[in-house]
């Protein structure tokens, strides 16, 4: 019996919704292998992006593959070699490392610049462009996948054999394929401002924590030339308060927290403070289905650690072209065809984003500040003195190195060892002092009384956090288990 298939006009192989490092990397690999695609973008470049800015040493790598490193505009991009933390009174100003196989230390280089680099990149490799157009829906059949778009009052719709999400934390692609938006449990608050005149160096990130954005972060990155990057980004979903007045935390580190105002000096702003949502990986969301994948923030490729975003949309782009080259090749778009690269997401990324999302989880709950940020303070004192110790710290970070370099047996031996100096110089400062004693006592009673009042004004909420907290501990366990079993067969 002979199978006839229908002759299909297609408007394209692969249609990408969203042209920014995600979206564009992907063009890139794919229309240097020869196939068609269109990238549907809604704004019209060079336009902007609200972003942090730092471009690890594994994000550069990638873009090293594209040869846009080679350019001269990327060898005038902002080099950083140092990291500064800040927590309280204390600081440490660490050196960063990288493995001999990435060729770059990080850059800070503005989305402005960057995403307008990949863009460049994937046009001349021969991919299309409809700028100012958005994708407001799709459907798929067993041949092809019928995408809507909007250009102006003007509709549109094209065929393309696979669809591709790459439109970012609010993706409608991601968002028809779940059935609604990403819950707020994995989401982060961003805001960031741009400075001019600003104090150097120029070659040092700051990273700075707080009891009152914790579990977040605030961050200054230099630009160069004076220029830099400031900003917070911190949980969405905490509890017992959900963070509120995020741009007055902000406000209020900018303008009395002495380490930053430092590095500020007379500088002045330049432009609006800009917010934005920042969606990290839920491991129990799809990231493909039937002629449709999801790539970079769309898919949650955020470390929610760090909220780096650039460097998992430049992996997820070139994994996502192994995939659908296979695809292409075969003829095959099933989402079983298409789950390989699912396979690869997790391999690479889930235990590391497991651990992340771990170590979100915990401070959370904000009932237990005082305790998470003691933690974080031994971690800097350590890292003080330790510089094998510190370089994890930073590479983790930087992301370079993953998180769960952190769950290495010396590293947890040197931060115990720490936690227990730490409380024999307490416990030696009340002996020498009884005052201290006397006075540590009624601080850690009324933390615990606080404490107390807590867990009992909301005993089903802390309970909620406290089942969240152990089934995502038991999915960094096995992703250890697998590890050690892993690596014993080799």
């Amino acid at each position: 019996m002979i199978t006839v298939k229908p002759k299909i006009e297609y408007d394209c192989d692969v249609l990408i919704a969203g042209a920014g490092p995600a979206g564009s990397g992907l063009a890139f690999h794919l229309a240097s292998r020869g196939a068609s695609v269109i990238v549907v973008e809604a704004e019209k470049f060079p336009r902007d992006k609200v972003c942090g800015d730092g471009v690890s040493p594994v994000a550069l790598a990638e873009l090293h593959r594209m040869g846009i490193t080679d350019t001269k505009k990327f060898k005038k991009a902002n080099e950083v070699n140092k990291v500064g933390l800040f927590i309280n009174d204390q600081k440490v100003f660490i050196n960063l490392t990288k493995p001999e196989s990435l060729p770059f230390h990080a850059r800070i280089i503005p989305r402005l610049k960057l995403d307008t680099w990949v863009y460049e990149a994937a046009k001349k490799a021969g991919a299309i462009y409809l700028e100012s157009t958005r994708v407001i829906g799709y459907v798929t059949s067993s041949n092809a996948a019928l995408i809507q778009l909007k250009n102006g009052e003007k509709e549109i719709q094209l065929r393309a054999k696979v669809l591709v999400g790459a439109d970012g934390s609010n993706s409608t692609v991601a968002r028809q394929l779940r059935g609604g938006k990403p819950s707020e449990e994995f989401q982060l608050l961003g805001l960031r401002a741009y400075f001019e005149d600003v104090n150097g160096p120029d070659d040092r990130v700051d990273i700075y924590f707080s009891e009152e954005s914790f579990p977040g972060i605030f961050w200054l990155f230099p630009k160069g030339s004076g220029g830099a990057n400031i900003g917070i980004a911190m949980v969405s979903q905490t509890l017992p308060d959900k963070p509120s007045h995020v741009k007055e935390l902000l406000l209020n580190h900018i303008n009395k927290n002495s380490d930053i105002a430092e590095r500020i000096g007379t500088g002045k702003t330049d432009g609006k403070i800009r917010g934005w949502p920042i969606t990290f990986f839920n491991p129990a969301s799809s990231i493909t289905d039937h002629r449709l994948l999801l790539a970079g923030e769309a898919a949650g490729l955020i470390n929610p650690l760090s909220g780096d975003g650039i460097q998992y949309a430049l992996l997820s782009a070139r994994w996502a072209s192994e995939t659908l080259g296979t695809c292409l090749q075969e003829d095959d778009f099933s989402n079983a065809a298409l789950h390989s690269y699912r396979q690869k997401v997790n391999s690479e990324l889930g235990y590391d984003f497991a651990l992340s999302n771990l170590l979100v989880q915990f401070p959370r709950n904000k009932t237990f500040s005082k305790a998470w940020m003691t933690i974080l303070s031994v971690i800097i004192s350590r890292a003080k003195k330790d510089p094998g110790y510190a370089a994890t710290i930073a590479g983790i970070f930087e992301g370079t190195y993953p998180s769960y370099n952190a769950l290495t047996l010396p590293f947890i031996i040197k931060s115990l060892e720490e936690g227990g100096i730490e409380a024999g110089h307490v416990l030696q400062d009340h002996l020498n002092d009884p005052s201290l004693m006397i006075e540590g006592s009624m601080a850690a009673l009324h933390d615990l009384f606080k404490i107390a009042e807590d867990l009992y004004t909301d005993p089903i909420l802390h309970g909620k956090w406290a089942i969240h907290t152990a089934t995502k501990t038991l999915s960094v366990a096995g992703y250890l288990v697998g590890s050690l079993l892993q690596r014993n067969n080799h």
